[in-house]
């Protein structure tokens, strides 16, 4: 399901109740569509950013040991 298939989906909601219904439905509409797209909750994001933020963090450690290595294999 696309973006545009999902709006397409909550205008038909709104078009066909008013009222407290409305948001009812729109509720509904949008859980089911965001449930059938590729999408992550924050809290998931904010672990995975984390996660590659620790990964950085070693990657550039051991860049600099590679580098002293080399530096002082060379000379």
């Amino acid at each position: 399901m696309t973006l545009d298939e999902l709006a397409a989906q909550l205008k038909d909601a709104m078009s066909a109740n008013a009222g407290a219904d409305l948001q009812k439905n729109i509720r509904a509409t949008l859980s089911a569509g965001l449930a059938k797209l590729d999408v992550v909750t924050r809290q998931e994001f904010e672990i995975q950013r984390e996660m590659l933020d620790v990964l950085r963090t070693q990657i550039d450690e051991l860049t600099a040991q590679v580098d002293a290595l080399e530096k002082a294999r060379n000379t």
